[in-house]
């Protein structure tokens, strides 16, 4: 007879028990013996116990495996089921470290992809654009020579100030900012009210006006000044106030704008004469400066405009072009107004006009009148004022010490100094933040003249100007009125000749020899409408609409498109493969929760003091109440009565 042993600790093994093995023959040979924990395992093991839970989670994870093998060998991942299928190991081994590498090289060329995308680079696509009405720009008009001479003339005789600033200038010794003092700019930063009083006025010098073949007036003229070079501007169709907008459904000069202005350039007074600034490029010049501009933008006259010449009719045919430009995060363009002067639409060059305004005053206290400035900048003075000026002119006249007293300005050397940093050093635009607009509207210019108005027309085009046939105040108050006068002189002279249209008349008209006198009026006359008359025409020329737009280089489509192909060339993966994954997760979670419910944990529900499993638990797992192990086979020659009992209690005839 055999005698096993527990294996268990001293605890558990506090009496031996005797179980009897049958042979083939089903005799008992021998007996076994068992602790009370041995006969446990014992039924356990060989009689069929129901499974706890170490076995439960074992057949889980043999299903788990048998899901991924089975999704494996039916995946279309290239790779995947040759793993799942292969018998030999070292193919599988083969096979999966290609795999390995092929995700590899998957996951590195899907960096480079992403790396990509968040560049959010562009590209720059032109459209053109048809049957849409095009909205008319803005036209700002600025007289080139700021001062009117005709009211210059007027207030000197009005006011000691502008004789006493001439004099100031010309004696005083201002050193390397003379050039400064002496020019427009220097005379509006102290003489502020009058040279607005002597600047140009719209109800002077427009003379002519139509748009879209209807008249035109003054009103529809904004006001803009311009403290450095031009003084009094104004802008037509600038969307400012009540002012509606202006669309254009017909190309050419009749349906455009058409202007005739007077310069007002008449002679200077006997005996004096004008100082010529040579550091200046744009001064002492006669016509308009012109700048075409989109609605409800700031004008820049003298960075953005042309020129037009006096005694010509100057052609301006424009073509929209459209500025599409992307936000964050493929730029940094913005849909707001003019930062720091919401009145205007937003543009770049003037947002960055108004920051140098912004470090000038930062820096030196004052303002200068060669940028524009906010309504909240208005109460700063200029940096090129000599406050108290009239004072020292009379202390320096009294003295007789002109010449030889050094006039210095501490704030306009600060300013001149700033101005000249910022023109050569842009890194200042950093700090302003200032950004292209994301909808911006330019206009391509094309420019022809032609000499006008011929002499044949002259005297006619006066009277129809200046309305001599209602009213001829106008003229009379004009230095036009010499041109006019001179001509009427000599077209009455000849007019009873040319009514009476005989042989004789039509001879002396033709072939008279006119007195050099006329001649030298009528010469006159020419050179003054020549001198002082223009015509501007400014209109569409193509209603067709250029759009450069900005589109992005490699959006989210094309990422998702290499995507795919990155996945397919390496892994052979594709939508319906990302799918069969879903699909494996969704049964392995199912397997989980499936397990837990079914089977669980009993080790807390041993409520025996020596972890001997009581018999209520097994029924509460199996439930069969009728289950008794003495009936199993192994047990057909045992009798119930002999199990447990003790070595001690055998009776004498054992063999054991």
């Amino acid at each position: 007879m055999m005698r096993v042993h527990c294996s268990c600790g001293a605890a558990y093994c506090t009496s031996n028990t005797y179980v009897p093995v049958q042979n083939q023959r089903g005799q008992n040979k021998e007996h076994m013996k068992f602790s009370p924990v041995g006969k446990f395992n014992y039924f356990h093991d060989h009689l069929k116990m129901p499974p706890n839970d170490t076995h439960a989670r074992k057949k889980n994870r043999k299903s788990a495996m048998a899901i991924v093998q089975e999704l494996g060998s039916e995946s279309n991942a290239h790779g995947l089921a040759k793993i799942a299928m292969s018998r030999k190991t070292k193919r599988k081994v083969m096979w999966s470290l290609l795999v390995i590498i092929g995700f590899t090289a998957a996951a590195i060329h899907l960096s480079f992809l992403v790396i990509k995308y968040l560049q959010y680079n562009v590209v720059e696509v032109s459209e053109m654009k048809d049957g849409m009405p095009v909205e008319f720009p803005s036209v700002t008009i600025c007289n080139t020579q700021a001062l009117s001479l005709t009211k210059l003339k007027d207030r000197m005789n009005e006011t000691p100030d502008i004789n006493n600033w001439f004099q100031f200038i010309s004696n005083a010794n201002f050193g390397e900012h003379f050039s400064r003092v002496e020019s427009v700019q220097g005379f509006y930063e102290n003489l502020f009210q009058e040279a607005k009083n002597v600047g140009h006025e719209i109800n002077d010098t427009l003379l002519h006006c139509r748009f879209n073949q209807r008249p035109c007036h003054p009103h529809n003229f904004t006001r803009y000044f311009n403290g450095k070079n031009y003084y009094n501007c104004y802008t037509f169709n600038s969307k400012m106030g009540d002012h509606n907008m202006q669309y254009m459904h017909t190309t050419g000069p009749q349906h455009g704008l058409s202007i005739v202005m007077a310069l007002d350039n008449d002679d200077p007074p006997l005996g004096a004469y004008g100082l010529y600034n040579q550091e200046s490029n744009i001064e002492h010049t006669a016509g308009l400066r012109v700048q075409v501009h989109a609605p409800q933008t700031m004008p820049s006259p003298m960075d953005h405009g042309f020129d037009i010449p006096p005694g010509y009719s100057s052609s301006v045919g424009l073509k929209a072009v459209m500025n599409s430009r992307k936000p964050y995060p493929y730029g940094n363009c913005t849909y707001d107004r003019l930062k720091r002067y919401p009145k205007y639409r937003n543009t770049i060059f003037s947002c960055f006009q108004l920051c140098k305004q912004e470090i000038v005053i930062r820096e030196c206290q004052c303002r200068t009148s060669g940028l524009p400035s906010t309504p909240e900048q208005k109460n700063l003075s200029y940096c090129g004022t000599f406050h108290h000026w009239q004072n020292l002119f009379q202390q320096l006249s009294k003295s007789g010490s002109f010449n030889r007293t050094h006039l210095y300005n501490q704030k306009l050397d600060c300013e001149v100094k700033v101005l000249h940093r910022l023109s050569n050093d842009r890194s200042y635009e950093v700090g302003c933040g200032c950004f292209q607009p994301c909808q911006e509207t330019s206009y391509q210019k094309s420019i022809s003249l032609s000499y006008w108005p011929l002499e044949f027309n002259q005297y006619n085009a006066l009277q129809t100007f200046y309305g001599i046939l209602e009213d001829s105040n106008r003229i009379n108050n004009s230095f036009m009125s010499e041109a006019y006068y001179n001509l009427h002189g000599i077209i009455k002279k000849y007019e009873p000749l040319a009514q009476n249209m005989t042989g004789e008349n039509a001879e002396q008209l033709l072939h008279a020899d006119i007195p050099m006198d006329e001649r030298r009026k009528q010469a006159r006359a020419t050179q003054l409408i020549h001198q002082n008359l223009l015509r501007l025409n400014v209109y569409l020329e193509d209603l067709s609409v250029i759009e450069f737009k900005q589109m992005a280089d490699y959006d989210i489509a094309d990422l998702l498109s290499d995507i795919g192909g990155t996945l397919g060339l390496w892994m052979g993966i594709s939508i319906l493969t990302i799918m069969e994954l879903v699909e494996l997760a969704i049964r392995l979670v199912a397997i989980l929760f499936k397990s837990e419910n079914r089977y669980p944990d009993h080790m807390d529900d041993h409520s025996s003091a020596n972890g001997i499993l009581e018999h209520s638990t097994e029924r509460a797992i199996y439930p069969q109440d009728t289950y008794d192990p003495y009936t199993q086979p192994e047990f057909q020659s045992f009798e119930k009565n002999d199990y447990g009992r003790t070595t001690n209690d055998l009776p004498p005839d054992s063999p054991i």
